[in-house]
């Protein structure tokens, strides 16, 4: 395997993520992305993505010291990759990736519908959002995948990773 000599580590956080981390990697990553010249529209598409991918975990995930989240962010010869993981449980991987696997057969213009149907009619979720985090991320990148990964009987790893091209942002 070839690994380009473009491929590197930018920003990596594994462990517990709350609220009162998110701001401070939002700031670092923003300083980070600055620093790469990476143009502002481009920059606030990955730093909301990022921020999207986060708020999954905070809400969503199985908290354990023993598998704790991570954020991994990534400069490639096209561009920053963003992956999330988190633990979910075993009973959660078909909803997701049924879930997933219907918003990744979306148009652009169906997410955008989707997007735009699900404020309007008012379909929020009893934490207050519109469960729109993963669309949102969809909607930004240039590239997208998921990952789900059984960790023992009652766990599975949840790795989301969304790509942005910098040629598109030229």
């Amino acid at each position: 395997m070839t690994v380009s000599s473009e491929y590197r580590v930018l920003y990596h956080h594994e462990g517990p993520l709350d609220m009162e981390v998110l701001p401070l990697i939002v700031r670092d990553l923003d300083k980070l992305l600055a620093t790469e010249s990476i143009r502002p529209p481009l920059r606030r598409k990955i730093v909301s993505s990022l921020i999207e991918l986060a708020q999954n975990i905070i809400r969503y995930a199985v908290q354990s010291e023993a598998h704790p989240p991570s954020l991994l962010i990534t400069r490639t010869d096209k561009g920053i990759t963003l992956a999330a993981r988190n633990l979910v449980y075993y009973s959660q991987e078909i909803f997701l990736q049924s879930y997933l696997q219907s918003l990744t057969q979306l148009s652009r213009p169906e997410l955008e519908a989707l997007h735009h149907n699900t404020l309007t009619t008012g379909s929020f979720s009893d934490s207050g959002g519109a469960n729109l985090g993963l669309v949102e991320v969809l909607f930004k990148c240039d590239e997208f995948s998921y990952e789900l990964t059984p960790v023992d009987e009652l766990h599975t790893w949840f790795t989301v990773k969304a790509s942005f091209f910098l040629q598109n942002y030229e």
